[in-house]
């Protein structure tokens, strides 16, 4: 099978490409995800099969003229349309241009296909502007609209599609993939705490599991036992002054929700699971007084995530300083 290397893709793509064997398959696909859950290779493995000429069986036959001109990455007839360099939206004219070409006749006689990357990217206008093709789409068109789980599309998009979640593998199998990459020297506890810190997406994983990234995470961790008994938040300033900013805001929340988990006795579901003594420490505050805390830097982390411009040192100082008044 071709999904060797993510096994907890197989049943997923089967279940899809069973509908293009049996020329059922819907003419718009909206796949969610995990971000690090193998969504590219998912894709891409959909487009290939959608294109390919030959095949009589679920996966793409990989020898065809259509199959050989996807895997050199020039098919004439496979549109990538994803938000272009230095602009965080994918505009109308974006889509305006795609919508000329694909009513044109394809290239190689098959299909057409449109991976929308990033699809909760698009403008409003864009999405107005795809949404009059998917209504009355080109013969023998195809799209695939790309977004990762809690992103937002129009209500609109949404009803003209067929909607479909990549599910992330469970625990033990994640922790089983991990080990078979070579991850070392990690024991169970410290890769099920990276696979729970990355939505038990794998690949995410692999990247928090980097000795240089790791060690980040851990320098933090040993950080907060410092700064938490003595209430000075402000020794964090010059390690949250960068650009892995939004990455601590997440280690520190996930630390705060497991703190609220431990003093519920929950103490199964704890995330960070490496970190018990921090997590202890955590759970000595008053739970209003974590709840406060969870949701400061929660909203620090979507203005981060949102708002183009923002003066982030000025933020960073700002819940520092919230955060000592909240912990006194």
């Amino acid at each position: 099978m071709i999904f060797n290397d993510y096994p907890w893709l197989s049943l997923p793509y089967q279940q899809l490409a069973d509908s293009i064997l049996h020329q059922r398959a819907h003419h718009a696909w909206l796949i969610n995800y995990v971000q690090g859950s193998g969504e590219d290779k998912f894709v891409n493995l959909l487009a290939n099969r959608l294109l390919c000429q030959s095949s009589h069986q679920l996966e793409p036959c990989l020898h065809c003229h259509s199959c050989r001109l996807f895997l050199s990455h020039h098919h004439p007839d496979f549109y990538i349309v994803t938000n272009e360099q230095g602009k965080q939206s994918i505009g109308i004219d974006q889509i305006r241009t795609l919508t000329t070409k694909i009513y044109e006749k394809s290239q190689q006689g098959g299909n057409k296909v449109i991976w929308i990357e990033n699809a909760a990217l698009m403008t409003e206008a864009a999405a107005n502007a795809l949404l009059k093709t998917l209504e009355e789409p080109p013969e023998n068109t195809y799209f695939i609209l790309s977004s990762e789980h809690n992103s937002h599309l129009l209500p609109t998009i949404h009803s003209r599609c067929f909607r479909y979640f990549i599910p992330v593998p469970e625990l033990e199998q994640s922790i089983s993939w991990l080990k078979k990459q070579h991850i070392q020297p990690y024991n169970d506890n410290e890769l099920a705490c990276a696979l729970l810190l990355s939505e038990n997406a794998p690949i995410t994983a692999v990247a928090l599991l980097a000795p240089e990234k790791w060690q980040q995470r851990k320098l933090f961790c040993e950080q907060l036992l410092n700064v938490l008994p003595q209430n000075d938040y402000w020794q964090l300033a010059k390690t949250l002054n960068n650009e892995q900013v939004v990455e601590y805001i997440i280690w520190f929340s996930s630390l705060l929700s497991d703190a609220l988990k431990a003093q519920q006795k929950a103490g199964r579901f704890i995330i960070n699971r490496d970190q018990v003594p921090l997590v202890r420490l955590l759970a000595r505050m008053d739970n209003e007084k974590i709840l406060a805390l969870y949701d400061l830097w929660l909203q620090a982390r979507i203005l981060l995530l949102s708002v183009t411009g923002l003066n982030k040192e000025l933020m960073v100082y700002n819940v520092l300083a919230q955060s000592e008044l909240i912990s006194q």
